[in-house]
């Protein structure tokens, strides 16, 4: 079940960000509730992505700022696209953002 839910909730956040909507908020696990973790490169391009909507300000900026086509900017987010983490983290410190990838202890 673990690795249904996980693909499960892949599909969600891309499906999310497909539509042009807010990525879906996170919930703490609980006794009933088991965590479910989205692979890294998924989870570093819906923090972009929510980045991306939540400053609002325009991809032309953000472009320049990592000497990118702004057509690269746009792509960034989507799942299909090959964006490298150190790619991500610097469009996210440009846009205020800081991208951290928590460790802990495995279920």
């Amino acid at each position: 079940m673990p690795a249904e839910a996980r693909d499960l909730l892949r599909e969600l956040i891309a499906a999310t960000m497909r539509e042009s909507n807010h990525p879906p908020e996170l919930s703490r696990a609980t006794k009933q509730r088991s965590l479910v973790v989205p692979p890294v490169p998924i989870a570093l391009k819906a923090a972009l992505y929510g980045a991306l909507l939540n400053v609002g300000v325009s991809q032309r900026p953000v472009a320049r700022d990592l000497d990118v086509a702004e057509s690269e900017v746009r792509r960034m987010p989507y799942p299909g696209h090959a964006t490298k983490a150190g790619t991500i983290d610097r469009a996210s410190r440009r846009l205020g953002e800081r991208v951290g990838v928590p460790v802990g202890e495995a279920a």
